[in-house]
């Protein structure tokens, strides 16, 4: 659906093949790699019975409770 509205929808295909390259990569690949981090993170969080903001501080060394008081 994704790749229809920014193709079809948002006029995409009047850019030519490196717009159809973008929406592709854009509409499929970046949302594969968003949703094979999420199962990284439960996953690694699941097995060292961690929280889930703790792997993520270890992994990427984001500390998710400053973010949020921000």
């Amino acid at each position: 659906m994704y790749f229809i509205y920014r193709y079809i929808i948002r006029l995409g295909f009047l850019d030519g093949k490196l717009e159809l390259v973008f929406s592709i990569l854009h509409s499929f690949w970046f949302r594969f790699i968003i949703d094979a981090k999420v199962f990284e993170v439960r996953n690694l969080a699941e097995q060292d019975a961690k929280s889930i903001n703790k792997v993520i501080n270890k992994l990427y060394g984001i500390n998710i409770d400053k973010v949020n008081e921000k």
